[in-house]
């Protein structure tokens, strides 16, 4: 969670740098503006390949070592790659660099595997047996039915339990109607 707001921080940033570049007329904003906004997104730009991309770096490095290719090697690549010319870029002023899209890319690529993470964690069956049981039960108290969350289920209470129901404690069958 802290490499996403770290990455959507900078994300924003970067973008607000670089507006000088795409909005009509900026030939008419001076070079030290431009460089000056070039050498802050060049800032901006080192904790979000470094520690926000470093999952992606980390992963195809260590898959390198093993002979194995994944994905996070064309991702890996394709972020130091916007890095070292960007960097390249405004540090010669020779351009803008792109790093307002090294910053996207890296902001929606962990949105992605956050979101992936989540999806994978709802339809996980790797779960206890007590993932299974009800949420509440029938407990019969003084003739009258109520229901009650199963953990304030105690020993010696008498529940219904109905056909088809999981029966949600050890007990004693006292009828069976």
């Amino acid at each position: 969670i802290y490499k996403i707001g770290l990455a959507g921080f900078i994300f924003g940033n970067t973008m607000l740098f670089s507006i000088p570049e795409y909005i009509p007329g900026s030939e008419t904003i001076g070079a030290e503006y431009k460089s000056f906004f070039g050498f802050m997104n060049l800032m901006l730009s080192i904790p979000i390949v470094f520690y926000s991309g470093s999952d992606y770096l980390v992963s195809a490095f260590k898959n390198l070592r093993h002979k194995i290719i994944n994905i996070d090697l064309p991702i890996s690549i394709g972020m130091l790659a916007i890095f070292l010319e960007s960097g390249y870029e405004i540090l010669s002023k020779t351009g803008s660099g792109y790093m307002d899209s090294l910053a996207g890319l890296v902001f929606f690529l962990l949105i992605g595997k956050w979101y992936q993470n989540k999806t994978y964690q709802a339809l996980s069956f790797e779960r206890d047996y007590k993932s299974y049981f009800p949420l509440a039960v029938t407990k019969i108290t003084d003739g009258k039915e109520e229901g009650i969350p199963l953990s304030d289920l105690k020993k010696g209470d008498r529940i219904i339990v109905r056909n088809q129901e999981l029966i949600p404690a050890d007990g004693i069958l006292l009828s069976k109607d």
